[in-house]
């Protein structure tokens, strides 16, 4: 009787144990490190910490990049899962930086990983429907009017983002060399520059 006693009780402390690790995992990645048991959770408690719904996703290589809809301001985010069962959201940029023209917003944002190395994320929000492609580029004649082949000629970075959701998302690990000065153009379906920043 005494012994099935002690069972119980050591079956509750261990029990209360484990639910209170599972629950800080999963509500409190600020905590501990950023590591998080699931993606929602990853994703929900990092900045900007508000709640929101994923609207767009695309997965590259071994992370996953996702926009975070807050109901204000979306937000992009890269995760990864470097202990294989644990999410943790590496780099966040709000997609906040509208063009002159109003047809899109665009970020980007960089993130050191080992020397001379970024991990970088580029996102661009679509406000207008006849934009099909965005284009990223790093040249130094960044201007409107400059023909795409001579953009692509002149740039060490030339990203060709597809759409999905209204939304363009893109990752790259770059060379620090080549971080800095990114030019966002929005194609339209018969090749022509319409949007820039």
């Amino acid at each position: 009787m005494q012994s099935n006693k002690k069972f119980k009780k050591r079956y509750l402390i261990t029990f209360s144990l484990l639910l209170l690790l599972l629950l800080g995992m999963y509500f409190g990645p600020s905590v501990l490190g950023g590591y998080a048991l699931t993606e929602h959770s990853a994703i929900r408690f990092t900045f900007p910490n508000q709640d929101g719904e994923v609207v767009s996703e695309k997965e590259i290589e071994d992370r996953n990049i996702v926009v975070w809809d807050t109901g204000k301001v979306n937000y992009v985010k890269l995760i990864e899962s470097p202990l294989g069962i644990f999410k943790r959201v590496t780099n966040v940029s709000s997609i906040s930086g509208e063009t002159i023209d109003e047809k899109m917003k665009v970020t980007w944002s960089g993130a050191e990983i080992e020397d001379e190395f970024y991990d970088v994320i580029f996102a661009a929000e679509l406000l207008d429907k006849e934009i099909e492609k965005v284009i990223v580029s790093n040249e130094q004649d960044d201007k409107k009017n400059t023909p795409l082949s001579i953009v692509e000629e002149q740039s060490t970075v030339f990203i060709e983002m597809d759409i999905k959701d209204g939304f363009a998302v893109h990752y790259s690990k770059l060379p620090n060399g080549d971080v800095g000065s990114f030019s966002f153009r929005g194609i339209d379906s018969d090749g022509k520059i319409i949007s820039f920043d």
